[in-house]
């Protein structure tokens, strides 16, 4: 996490982010003595405050990214309508999707009979 010290009444500074020059006031910068401060980024309030709240937010994450599977081979077959039906009853009462049932039963057939 980001923490800015602030050095009151720099006699003049500018800012690093927006290049505005100040004299005479507040800067904000992660140094933490002033030997450290002239060699570190200086920033004004209006600055500060923004790089603050953006650092401190969590990174965004679309919801495809989350829901990625790594299924990306097709599979289609016809079936008899009791092992669809067994199919869907199982997928819904464990509430996974049908091919995770269908996996499931290929690791556990994997397991019994290799």
């Amino acid at each position: 996490m980001l923490q800015f010290k602030l050095f009151p009444r720099v006699e003049q500074f500018t800012c690093d982010n927006c290049q505005g020059r100040f004299y005479e006031k507040t800067a904000y910068s992660v140094a933490h003595d002033w030997e450290e401060f002239d060699n570190l980024p200086t920033f004004c309030f209006n600055c500060a405050t923004i790089i603050e709240k953006r650092e401190n937010q969590p990174p965004k994450v679309d919801k495809r990214t989350l829901n990625k599977t790594g299924r990306t081979h097709q599979l289609g077959t016809r079936v008899r309508k009791d092992f669809l039906r067994k199919l869907k009853s199982i997928a819904r009462k464990e509430k996974i999707k049908y091919v995770e049932v269908l996996e499931r039963a290929l690791e556990c057939y994997e397991k019994n009979h290799f």
